[in-house]
């Protein structure tokens, strides 16, 4: 299995994970927060088109995570999973979807991708995090969330990658104009792991399977690549993981899971 960060921040966020299973290569997105024309564009730029995408999953409904998904269902048809929670949250969605609903609580299947959610506290109907498995390699997937519960370390204590939200600097977010209930909520039990949050959850893990870490949803106006790659260095030295930063545009290259 190997995955791509197509893109990655507050302005939209897209998945791409890739399995050769009985000769086939099975694709799967984890989220649709560009537009249909930016998708196919970094698609292209990994050598795989749209009609080769053979599933979407969405793990809530704020517009940087899901704005795409309808123009993409328009153009192919495909399957979309969701939550009923998330269904119901958004008005798109019951015009112009037709999705599988999963629990957020209950692994399901998908052309050989067991996929594993589980609910996270974030400021949306019913966010989930999500774990992906083929054979013995797992990805991890947490970009939401504004705390780590005991549930969320004891679930992602078994992948071997792991792409989590490092999404501000406590003192940039502080110094800057957002309001003040902005800084509230992005800090906030709701809102988004902060660049030590998101350290400390890596530390704590302490799994021998942990070999990527891929620091993604980083904040344009409240963190910065300079002071996430400081963070990286030192996980990368104490614990010999491979370490990567999401970019808005940029995402990531290929990185596989072993």
């Amino acid at each position: 299995m190997r995955f791509t960060c197509l893109a990655s921040g507050s302005e939209g966020n897209c998945i791409l994970i890739e399995s050769m299973q009985n000769n086939k290569t099975e694709r799967l997105l984890i989220d649709c927060g560009i537009n249909l024309v930016n998708l196919e564009k970094r698609l292209a730029e990994r050598s795989v088109t749209l009609k080769q995408i053979d599933g979407v999953v969405i793990t809530h409904e704020h517009g940087d995570h899901c704005k795409g998904v309808v123009s993409v269902v328009k153009k192919i048809e495909i399957p979309v999973f969701m939550t009923y929670g998330t269904f119901l949250a958004s008005s798109s969605f019951k015009r112009d979807l037709k999705p599988s609903f999963f629990s957020p609580h209950k692994k399901f299947n998908f052309l050989g991708f067991e996929i594993e959610p589980f609910p996270v506290p974030h400021d949306a109907r019913e966010t989930i995090a999500i774990i992906i498995k083929v054979g013995d390699c797992c990805l991890g997937v947490l970009t939401d969330t504004g705390m780590v519960t005991k549930h969320t370390l004891n679930v992602l204590k078994k992948v071997g990658a792991l792409v989590i939200e490092f999404n501000y600097d406590e003192n940039l977010l502080n110094q800057s104009k957002y309001p003040e209930a902005l800084k509230k909520r992005i800090s906030s039990n709701y809102g988004h792991l902060s660049n030590t949050s998101a350290f400390n959850l890596i530390r704590a893990l302490e799994s021998e399977y942990q070999k990527v870490i891929v620091a993604a949803h980083l904040s344009t106006n409240n963190n910065s690549e300079s002071i996430v790659n400081s963070l990286l260095e030192k996980l990368s030295h104490e614990s010999r993981v491979n370490t990567f930063i999401a970019g808005q545009s940029s995402g990531t290259p290929w990185i596989h899971v072993n």
